[in-house]
């Protein structure tokens, strides 16, 4: 079985005042478009990790998805730490029977839920890691195996879990081509805008496909 754990825990410092997970996009929340790419697909549960502006995330959270199965709200109180203690509080918050994770970033709302499922399927039991690629370099999200859960959970600081990736053997992991391995991340309001921009290019070239069937 595999459970999720969504980091949405982050200081927003590049971004400014407001979190940026609350910033809309297209009408919706980032957090909300994030969340869009796992809806759906057998991830049980789904642990979103919260830390600053936690009640309102929660509360847009609650509201969009409240009545999804095996979601889970929790609050990281040492979020100011850095990603590492997000990673740590979200991966206790899983159940034994949870053998891999998949860890997403909150402020991706790019990422495709074809993609997901992809990465699932590809992951099995004997494999520490399974992670999409683009022209080569790593993205996101990335399934990563309860075996590695001791080592990320040992990181501290404000990182993620690349030095415990990089140190498995070329035989336990699998790479997944994907053209948006790296779908854009929301840090400043300009990527907002930018994302705003190709999510308006997406739908008219949607509309012209329709139209011309």
């Amino acid at each position: 079985m595999i459970g999720a754990v969504v980091l949405a825990a982050g200081s927003s410092r590049r971004y400014g005042a407001r979190p940026k997970l609350l910033a809309r996009l297209a009408g919706r929340t980032v957090i909300e478009h994030s969340l869009d790419a796992l809806h759906g697909l057998p991830l049980r549960p789904v642990v979103v990790v919260t830390g600053r502006a936690r009640r309102r995330i929660e509360s847009v959270i609650r509201n969009a998805r409240g009545g999804q199965p095996g979601l889970r709200l929790v609050h990281n109180p040492a979020y100011r730490q850095g990603m590492a203690s997000s990673l740590r509080c979200g991966l206790a918050a899983l159940p034994r029977q949870c053998h891999g994770a998949l860890i997403c970033l909150g402020d991706m709302p790019d990422i495709e839920p074809r993609l997901v499922a992809r990465l699932c399927a590809a992951w099995h039991a004997g494999l520490d890691y399974v992670r999409p690629v683009d022209q080569g370099l790593p993205g996101h999200p990335v399934v990563v195996s309860r075996r590695l859960f001791p080592a990320i959970a040992a990181l501290e600081g404000d990182r993620g879990a690349k030095t415990v990736l990089d140190a498995v053997p070329r035989a336990r992991y699998r790479l997944i081509a994907a053209r948006k391995a790296h779908a854009r991340d929301i840090d400043t309001p300009a990527a907002l805008r930018r994302a705003a921009m190709a999510h308006r290019r997406r739908q008219t070239r949607g509309s012209i496909a329709k139209s011309s069937r």
